[in-house]
């Protein structure tokens, strides 16, 4: 057998001896087209119903490789508008500093918090170490060990971006 022909490919194996197709018939398939269906001579194609009933219930071959390309092609603008939210995200990411809510606690800072069973309360304090200068302490209470830890920690950031806003004014006034 040659290979010519077939771009060096082997040829596929059949179950069988190959039987071209007779004659064919146009059969309005599922899009609404009319498209060819290969009748095999009588006696020959015990599938027949089976393969019209196939042919039938698919879109034609135009019509399924437009809805392949439009997929390919919404795959691809998807791919494209997440790269630029990735893109324009890393650009904020890089222009903004730090929010007052990120990072962690200067090292050695330390809660000190107790438990009032009679008012079923935390009560509890934060002292951060400053540079040079005398510790902030800040104080609070809650229902919560969470949201008390969570209020000293606010307590200590407003108390943050108060000193950053004031600097620029001072340097400029």
């Amino acid at each position: 057998m040659s290979d010519i022909g077939r771009g060096g490919q082997t040829p596929r194996r059949r179950p069988g001896p190959f039987v071209p197709f007779a004659r064919f018939e146009d059969v309005i398939v599922r899009c609404g087209h009319a498209e060819k269906f290969g009748l095999l001579p009588d006696g020959k194609d015990r599938f027949r119903e089976d393969r019209r009933k196939k042919a039938i219930s698919r879109d034609c071959k135009a019509c399924r490789e437009r809805k392949q390309q439009a997929e390919r092609e919404a795959a691809e603008l998807r791919k494209a508008q997440k790269e630029q939210r990735r893109a324009s995200d890393a650009q904020r990411a890089e222009g903004k500093p730090r929010g007052p809510q990120s990072g962690r606690l200067p090292d050695g800072s330390r809660f000190e918090v107790t438990y009032d069973a009679t008012k079923q309360q935390w009560n509890g304090t934060l002292t951060v170490p400053a540079e040079g200068g005398s510790p902030g302490t800040f104080t609070g209470s809650g229902s919560g060990l969470f949201p008390l830890l969570a209020s000293l920690d606010g307590q200590y950031r407003a108390s943050l971006t108060a000193g950053e806003s004031g600097r620029p004014q001072d340097e400029g006034g």
